[in-house]
Order: structure tokens, then sequence, then C-alpha cells
């Protein structure tokens, strides 16, 4: 095969009398990583090509030299890394009531009656007097829900990773249709899949990470019935060993109303975050 070769750049290309011949074999990195590399740095009338784990280059004596400096450098055996991704949300609801309810007398047996109930998990009054009586209910709730993923996956520098944890969940459907031949009803089961994880590319430039990656959560709600997605998707740079901040969100609402017995009021907080870090394996 090598001998094949030889011929052929031979047969095929002029033979000059100050360029050499030279096949070299590749150790960890393969031909299409390291072409572009070499072939800028080819001087003219010099001749770069590859396949199957092995260079082949016509050119000077002085110039091959240059080729296999640089080879040495980048031929070496890929870095592995670990790419870590944290998913974590924190979710707090707080609810206000308070209701009034009671009977007033406002004349001889007229009286004006607001029933009520005392509230579970509540505080409460009750006032007594002149035939008429009122009670005074209240309650103060807070309800927080943290949740989060904290996933790694091993990769070599310059590869593609990709991991997901998750679920299918089966979720039924039925399709009403009018046609000319009338009215067809269709029904089934879609799987959703529902779960967290990322894709990331790394690419190393001493101890700093240039990394391409798309995290994603999803989480079900409303018991089962709708899913939530959180998806990104960002190129940063930043050092070896230190956690990244890659983004997150802050959502906040909140919910009054009133009558004349009672108020209530609902507030709620959504905040997410997504951080990464990439850490070297030695």
């Amino acid at each position: 095969m090598r001998l094949a070769l030889l011929l052929v750049f031979f047969l095929c290309a002029p033979v000059f009398a100050a360029q050499e011949v030279e096949i070299i074999e590749l150790r960890h990195r393969v031909v299409e990583d390291v072409l572009p590399v070499l072939t800028p740095l080819l001087e003219p009338g010099g001749v770069l090509s590859g396949m199957n784990g092995h260079l082949v280059v016509r050119t000077s004596p002085a110039n091959l030299q240059e080729l296999r400096k640089v080879l040495a450098v980048i031929d070496r055996p890929p870095r592995q890394l670990v790419i870590r991704v944290s998913q974590s949300r924190d979710a707090v609801v707080r609810q206000r009531e308070v209701d009034v309810s009671g009977r007033v007398r406002i004349g001889e047996g007229v009286d004006i009656v607001r029933p009520g109930a005392p509230m579970p998990g509540g505080i409460g009054a009750e006032i007594h007097g002149g035939g008429s009586s009122a009670s005074v209910y209240g309650r103060d709730t807070r309800r927080s829900t943290q949740s989060g993923a904290d996933q790694f996956v091993r990769v070599m520098d310059g590869s593609e990773a990709f991991i997901s944890i998750g679920r299918s969940l089966a979720v039924p459907f039925r399709r009403v249709a009018a046609g000319p031949g009338g009215v067809t009803v269709s029904q089934g089961v879609v799987y959703v899949d529902v779960g967290q994880g990322f894709s990331a590319v790394p690419r190393l430039t001493g101890d700093h990470v240039s990394i391409e990656i798309s995290p994603f959560s999803d989480s079900t709600v409303n018991h089962g019935l709708d899913v939530e997605t959180q998806r990104l998707s960002t190129t940063v740079m930043g050092r070896l060993g230190e956690w990244i901040e890659l983004g997150g969100s802050a959502q906040q609402g909140r919910e009054d109303t009133g009558e004349l017995t009672g108020v209530a009021s609902k507030g709620t907080r959504d905040t997410r975050s997504v951080w990464l870090l990439v850490e070297e394996e030695r």
C-alpha cells in the first residue's frame, strides 16, 4: 500500500530534485484534524494529502522538518474532560386570606346572617354582644418547592457529548375531522419525553475552554396533565475548574380578590438557574 502511494505521487506530479516524499503515520489524531493545520505551512510547490491515518508529504527537507515540529505538537492524545451541569429551581407560593362571618341584630326579630366556618390552619376571633356575634378568621400560608438536577458526562476535547435522564409520558389524543364522506374520529396515544440533560461540544485552548452547550429541563404540572419546558442554547468561554453561570429566569405574580366580608391575595415567585463546570481528567 505504501509503495503504491509513492508510485502514484511520482507518476502524477513532477519530480523536484530538492524535494523528497515521506509518509508519516499519525499516532493520535485523524487526517481531517491535521490537514487544515499543516496545509497553510506547506511551501509553494509542495503537496500534502492523507488517508487511513497516514500523511503523504512532498516538500523540501527544511519544510518537512518544520511540518514535523508542528505535527509533534498537535498529534497528541486528546485531553479528556468532565462536563458538569447544575440546573436548579426555587418556587414559592404565598397566600393570605381574611374572612368575616356572623349575625347582626338590627331590629326586633330581624337578623343579618353571614355564615362562615373556621379556616383549616388559620387563626380567628369571635365577638358576642347584644344578641349579635362576629367571627374573624385569617390564614397566611407559604409553600416552597425546590428542585434540581446535577449531571455530568465525560468527553474528549473537540467531541460532542449528550446526556438525558427522564421518562416518556403516554398522552392519549382524539381527533375529529370532517370530510366529503362525513365525520371521522381517530384516537390513539403519543409519547412525550420528559427529563433533564444537555448536549455540549468543548474545545480547549490552554487552561481555557470554549463550549457550545444546550441544556434542557422538563417537568410535569397540573397533576401530570401539562409539561413545562426550559431550554437554553449558548456558547461560553471560561477557565477549567471554575463554575460558569449559563443563564436563568425569574418570574413573579400577584393576584388579589376582595368582597364585602373578606379579602385574599396570592403571590408567586419562580426562580431558575443553570451552571456549568468543565474539568480536565488527569
